[in-house]
């Protein structure tokens, strides 16, 4: 005999599939949980009576058109057990119930990790407030209330936009601890009216609203409505219009904050609405808008497929895809879809998995950073333990249990064969040589700038031609000092007449003192000024040959100060400088011959000699051509003019021993050193140590 269902039990009729089946939902009111069914299931259902699994298919076959076996009615029965469905009244729903309790308990341990990760806490119990409460908020749902919501959306945006500069200029006002605090509470009154959206919606439509509360998802605070009577309407509409309700409310409070924008005068109110009208509906609606977690897009997009509990069947017609595609099983999928929906719900499990990955890396990375160093790694580990590592190793279960099909199949050797070829990778010590960003220039190699804005007046230098050390290359002048320089000539010539006439002129003799001290300081600030004149000029720093001159010089042309004005290339050889990590500075050769090759020309390998290791780390580096600020790949952050590596490199320099090589000016290229063998595994074990160690303080 069949178990008996419970007789608390609801039967609710739903709306029909996609495909035009009919639905209809089982509510179980003691756990106000529900279940979806199929019309076979129905049917089965509505001669659960008969007692017997043979009685209710021969009834079902005769009575409808469908056609069902007996195997079908005691799948239902599983169902219906496992759920918790049925009456405890005999030996057998006994056994099943005593099945099923030890899956319900958890240890301590289990119970405190679901709390860290996510738990729920009621703050009220709503249904009654909201009864109270709907007949003065349902003028909301007319439709004069959606008129002015679209005529305050075509005005605030017509304002908005007479104000633009305005507008975007108020983003930078808000950078600050007080636009901090404003972004917070406008959060926290949108996220308010957003689950009363969703609260009222379900009342409007006859639904029961028992709690409203905060859940919380890794520590951090989200405010939920449990509308989960929604299941119960037969109007696939109507679920969707619950599910929307909380955006479509912020996206009507984000327009009347717009509007509100445009009229209200500077001050606290003003930068309240811009917050609501941009940063805070912004946000809301990208969180509350996706389906790769369990938010309002889900329950919109399960709706709108017609497919609930969306999340766990794609992932289970995503595995039994995946075991087909790497085993070649030939298990029957979970369920089937028609036409292409099978493809796509199997498309959309692999992007929630890749997004959950980047997710929840993404929180444990937050969790380390504001937790005590010690207690951020824990918690970090208990992360991606259970969010990755569990549905991996749940997974390979799976395939431990089909062991003995996978390993008859002539495909498991191939994908064997291939997870043997990574492993390989991974682990053997196949890298023998390091290869490194490097700058290739002549030794020695300076580069020209000019030092303080003025106007060329003296450049006759050409590419290739020969210059001492300190000899000049470029004569600078600025009128305004050249002006300058001329009056204070005048008025020295003049104190000099003046000293002289009063040898003999007795009222400018008494003045004598006077005339002196003026022309002291004149001439002072003659020689000053003839210093910072001369100071503009540019003479070579290094002996060497004229190169990469500046396009367009010419006489009469003013140049800004930093302008580079040309190189010169000593004749003392060519050097290769590049930087290498800490990590593998252990490994290279310090005798070793190297390698090195220019970006555009990468096949073509240049024979190197080792000169010097850095035997302590850089402060500063000084080739900005490797820095990421300037399109290189070192990591950097600027310092005032000076660049900080983000991590720990040391200096390698080589001598280029020949070649064709025509080098005209600084180069970018690749430096290969040899280095001892070092697997990928080995190098990110030691990499994941040190990180450990340092960040742990030990």
């Amino acid at each position: 005999m069949l178990l008996r269902l419970r007789d608390d039990l609801d039967l609710h009729s739903s709306s029909p599939t996609k495909e035009g089946h009919p639905c209809w939902t089982i509510h179980d009111p003691v756990r106000d949980k529900f279940f979806q069914i199929e019309w076979r299931v129905f049917e089965v259902l509505c001669r659960w009576e008969k007692g017997t699994a043979e009685r209710i298919a021969k009834a079902v076959n005769l009575e409808t058109t469908l056609e069902i076996s007996t195997q079908f009615v005691q799948q239902v029965e599983h169902f219906l057990s496992t759920h918790q469905l049925c009456r405890i009244e005999n030996i057998k729903s006994s056994i099943l119930a005593n099945q099923f309790i030890p899956k319900s308990k958890e240890s301590w341990w289990s119970w405190l990790l679901h709390h860290y990760l996510f738990f729920r806490v009621p703050i009220f119990k709503s249904d009654k407030f909201l009864t109270h409460a709907l007949p003065y908020v349902s003028f909301l749902y007319s439709k004069i209330v959606k008129w002015l919501v679209f005529l305050a959306l075509f005005l605030g945006l017509f304002l908005a936009a007479h104000q633009w500069d305005h507008f975007l200029g108020q983003f930078v006002d808000l950078i600050s601890v007080r636009g901090a605090i404003l972004f917070g509470f406008a959060l926290l009154f949108v996220k308010i009216a957003h689950e009363f959206g969703h609260a009222f919606t379900a009342k409007i439509y006859g639904c029961r609203v028992p709690t409203m509360g905060v859940a919380f998802l890794v520590l951090w605070p989200m405010l939920y409505t449990d509308t989960n009577e929604s299941w119960k309407l037969s109007s696939r509409r109507q679920r969707l219009i619950v599910a929307s309700a909380g955006v479509i409310v912020e996206l009507a409070i984000a327009v009347f904050a717009t509007l509100a924008w445009s009229f209200l005068p500077s001050g606290g109110i003003k930068d309240m609405a811009f917050v609501i009208a941009t940063t805070t509906w912004i946000s809301s609606v990208i969180i509350n808008a996706s389906p790769f977690m369990r938010f309002d897009g889900y329950y919109i997009l399960s709706d709108w497929w017609g497919v609930p509990n969306l999340h766990k069947r794609s992932f289970d017609l995503a595995r039994w895809w995946l075991r087909r595609k790497l085993f070649d099983l030939d298990e029957p999928p979970p369920e089937e879809f028609v036409g292409h929906k099978k493809n796509l719900l199997i498309l959309f499990a692999f992007v929630v998995w890749v997004y959950r990955l980047v997710l929840f890396l993404g929180i444990a990375v937050l969790v380390y950073s504001f937790f005590i160093k010690a207690v951020g790694i824990f918690l970090f580990a208990i992360e991606i333990s259970w969010f990755i590592l569990r549905p991996l190793s749940s997974e390979l279960k799976e395939w431990w249990i089909r062991r003995i099909d996978i390993f008859a199949r002539t495909r498991v050797w191939l994908v064997l064969a291939f997870l043997l070829f990574i492993i390989g990778v991974l682990f053997v010590p196949w890298r023998s040589s390091i290869s490194i960003d490097a700058v290739i220039e002549a030794e020695p190699y300076s580069i020209v700038y000019v030092k303080t804005g003025g106007r060329l007046s003296s450049f006759s230098l050409s590419e290739g031609d020969y210059v001492e050390r300190g000899e000049m290359i470029a004569k600078f002048n600025n009128p305004k000092q050249m002006f300058k320089f001329f009056q204070l000539s005048s008025q020295i010539l003049v104190q000099k007449e003046l000293e002289k006439l009063a040898t003999f002129d007795g009222s400018l003799k008494q003045q004598n003192a006077t005339i002196a001290a003026k022309l002291v300081r004149l001439e002072t600030e003659q020689t000053a000024l003839k210093q910072e004149i001369d100071s503009m000029n540019i003479y070579a720093p290094t002996s060497g040959v004229i190169s990469e001159i500046s396009r367009g010089l010419y006489t009469r042309q003013w140049l800004g100060k930093g302008h580079r004005l040309l190189a010169i290339k000593g004749n003392s050889g060519v050097k290769v400088t590049g930087y290498i990590p800490e990590d593998d500075i252990s490994r290279i050769h310090k005798t070793g011959s190297c390698t090195f090759s220019l970006l555009r020309k990468y096949n073509k390998g240049y024979l190197c000699s080792l000169i010097t290791v850095g035997q302590s780390a850089e402060s500063f580096l000084k080739d900005k051509m490797l820095a990421s600020l300037y399109g290189g790949s070192i990591l950097v952050k600027a310092n005032g003019e000076k660049l900080v590596p983000d991590q720990s490199i040391y200096k390698v320099v080589a001598r280029f021993e020949g070649g064709d090589l025509n080098l005209k000016q600084q180069a970018l290229g690749i430096l290969k050193l040899e280095a001892d063998e070092k697997s990928i595994i080995e190098r990110f074990s030691h990499w994941s140590l040190s990180v450990i160690i340092r960040e742990s303080g030990m």
